[in-house]
């Protein structure tokens, strides 16, 4: 009199494929409930970085290769930025607009520091004249220390020009960080050896860097009470 209930799981067929083997397309027949949408997504969700726990040997020697490669292909891509003036394509360290102004405006700058590698070369072959003539030796490096400390001060002196500058075309609190050892140590080479590249050739400032924008600059600035 009163039919016994179909049990919901019976429903099913037990032949059906699971969820995680469902081709693309795939309708489930009648009868046999819907996955879920976020079953079906976590079935395919990949890891973006690989489980090098679960690799075999070839597998991570594969990946290492193509790591290596990538970052070649990365160096290199920057190292030719730096050499051709591509500001998209360079180290954080060097790209941006105010970076590139300081540099043109000190590669334009006559700089004393251009002369320290010579100098550093005069001071190592002072080293034999210490057998020769203690006196001479003495006089010759305490005159290398004097000009390293002018060079430091001229190098000084031009950094913070450049800085002057800047907030005067850029305005204020512009200065990026760790930019006055980074543009100090350019003054110090040889503009050939220099990288990034000079983009500049000498006396030629920058839009906003020549010698009458840094007079205006300084008369600006002391009108702000600086």
């Amino acid at each position: 009199m009163f039919g016994r209930k179909k049990d919901p799981e019976s429903t099913t067929s037990p032949f059906e494929p699971s969820d995680s083997s469902l081709p693309k397309g795939y309708t489930p027949s009648k009868g046999t409930p819907t996955p879920k949408r976020r079953d079906v997504e976590a079935s395919q969700r990949r890891p973006i970085v690989a489980d090098r726990t679960k690799m075999t040997k070839e597998e991570k020697k594969a990946l290492k290769a193509e790591n290596r490669a990538r970052s070649d292909a990365e160096w290199q891509k920057q190292q030719h930025a730096m050499k051709t003036g591509d500001d998209r394509n360079m180290p954080a360290q060097h790209a941006g607009p105010i970076r590139r102004f300081a540099r043109d405006y000190l590669d334009a700058r006559p700089c004393l520091g251009v002369g320290f590698m010579p100098l550093a070369v005069v001071l190592v072959l002072s080293m034999f004249l210490q057998s020769i003539s203690e006196t001479l030796f003495v006089w010759l490096v305490s005159s290398v220390y004097v000009l390293f400390a002018l060079m430091l001060l001229d190098s000084w002196w031009a950094v913070r020009n450049a800085k002057i500058l800047i907030e005067h075309k850029f305005g204020e609190g512009r200065v990026p960080a760790r930019f006055t050892w980074q543009m100090i140590s350019r003054t110090f080479y040889i503009p050939r050896w220099r990288m990034p590249k000079p983009m500049v050739k000498f006396g030629h400032y920058p839009a906003g860097g020549s010698p009458a924008d840094l007079k205006e600059a300084r008369k600006a600035r002391r009108s702000r009470g600086k």
